[in-house]
This record gives structure tokens, C-alpha cells and sequence, in this order.
């Protein structure tokens, strides 16, 4: 990948697709409880950059991963 691709900002669809996130709104509730890194453009639109979102995931992969899908063990 180029450093342009890495550092390329994402829609909250995109994100949510990217992360595995089943609905915006579960991605929404990460991004509230501080889970998945954003920025906030306006009063309402949000985006995400990518190297962020892949720093967060090979830090603590399990972390982000949507709650709707994992089960107890």
C-alpha cells in the first residue's frame, strides 16, 4: 500500500465495513465509548483515518471488534 491509501480518510459506512462492524450505529457506540478512533467534521459528520483505525486494530484487535457478533465463551 502507499502512504496516500494508509492515510486515507474513511465515511462511517466505509469504517464500519472496514472494522466489521455489523450496523453504523454499533460503530458509532465505539466511537462514543472512546474504542474507535475519529474526527469529527461539523456538528454531525464524522470520518476516520485509516492508519488510525489499523494502529487501533494491531494494537488491540479484540477491542474493536462489534459486540453484536462475539459471543460468551
Amino acid at each position: 500500500m502507499t502512504a496516500a491509501r494508509d492515510d486515507a480518510w474513511m465515511t462511517a459506512d466505509e469504517a464500519a465495513a472496514y472494522l466489521g462492524y455489523r450496523t453504523r450505529a454499533a460503530l458509532y457506540q465505539a466511537v462514543r465509548r472512546g474504542i474507535v478512533p475519529a474526527h469529527r467534521l461539523g456538528a454531525r459528520r464524522l470520518r476516520f483515518r485509516r492508519s488510525e483505525l489499523d494502529a487501533e486494530l494491531a494494537q488491540h484487535p479484540s477491542r474493536l471488534s462489534d459486540p453484536a457478533t462475539t459471543f460468551p465463551g
